[in-house]
């Protein structure tokens, strides 16, 4: 029965993360770009920074993006929205090592142009309260943090913790519980 009731609300916050994705962007059905991007929306809301991760109460979230795809511009359209009583700012950054120690990223979203070296990028944000987030199944693998990935026509992510406990985040119980483990 415990189970049973689990499952449910699992599905039920599945159901809400969602709706929640969908009313972020223009009428009509979202693009799978859109949807990827709220959902990196939603984790801003499921995701506890350490206090040192940000200066003072009104300092915003944020959320930094490295390479060009489309993911990448549907982020664009989240700035100066709401995520845990903080706007996000969103900010393209250059690839450059110096770009990228100096940034001030509480989300790094890394676009599919710079797949090929998102292990090098990653290790720029070794030990920093950094969530790393890409589009490609790979990423959780190479130390990355959440990866989305489409599977069955929906799109899904999977959650390395192992990264998210050494950077000092914590991740809500109920964004644990919707993570997917690929096929």
């Amino acid at each position: 029965m415990g189970h049973r009731l689990s499952t449910v609300k699992s599905l039920l916050l599945l159901g809400m993360l969602s709706l929640l994705s969908l009313s972020l962007f223009a009428r009509g059905e979202p693009s799978e770009d859109q949807v990827k991007a709220a959902f990196v929306y939603n984790f801003a809301k499921f995701v506890e920074w350490p206090d040192n991760a940000f200066d003072n109460k009104e300092t915003p979230l944020n959320l930094c993006v490295i390479g060009k795809d489309r993911v990448g511009a549907a982020l664009q359209l989240l700035e100066q929205r709401e995520a845990q009583g903080r706007q996000l700012h969103v900010t393209a950054l250059l690839a450059s090592k110096d770009t990228l120690k100096g940034s001030r990223c509480h989300i790094l979203f890394i676009a599919s142009s710079e797949a090929a070296r998102q292990q090098e990028i990653l290790e720029q944000f070794l030990d920093a309260p950094v969530l790393t987030v890409a589009d490609n199944l790979d990423f959780v693998k190479q130390g990355g943090m959440i990866s989305l990935y489409v599977e069955e026509q929906r799109v899904q992510f999977a959650i390395n913790q192992s990264a998210t406990h050494n950077n000092g985040l914590k991740l809500s119980a109920r964004m644990l519980q919707l993570a997917r483990v690929p096929r």
